[in-house]
């Protein structure tokens, strides 16, 4: 399948699937001229990407999981678990900070109501 078709079948744009090559996250195409060709492996890999990614995830965070899973044949789950684990203590870190800014600003709305009113 070409790039065109895996774009269209993913939601990656052209671009980000070159992109992903050339970090060496997608391997193994077939050439057909100066065409590649890309497969269903190829397929799960970044739609796994861009699920990652639309869950707030990096491609640096990305990465290793996929070079290791290329090397060792065999996805590192306790790597992956581990990832995501730290990827939600920082997102309940983002919600307090959040919670607290909201209750500042909640007070200084006060504040001007009662110097302003």
């Amino acid at each position: 399948m070409y790039i065109g078709k895996i774009s269209e079948l993913t939601g990656a744009s052209r671009r980000a699937i070159r992109h992903y090559e050339e970090l060496g996250l997608l391997k193994d195409m077939v050439r057909s001229g100066s065409y590649r060709i890309y497969n269903e492996k190829h397929i799960i890999t970044i739609t796994m990407i861009k699920r990652a990614q639309i869950l707030g995830f990096t491609l640096a965070e990305i990465a290793p999981l996929i070079l290791a899973k290329q090397t060792e044949r065999d996805f590192p789950l306790g790597v992956a678990n581990s990832t995501i684990d730290k990827k939600r203590d920082q997102i309940k870190l983002d919600i307090k900070k959040a919670k607290e800014l909201d209750l500042a600003l909640i007070s200084l709305k006060k504040d001007l109501n009662i110097m302003f009113s």
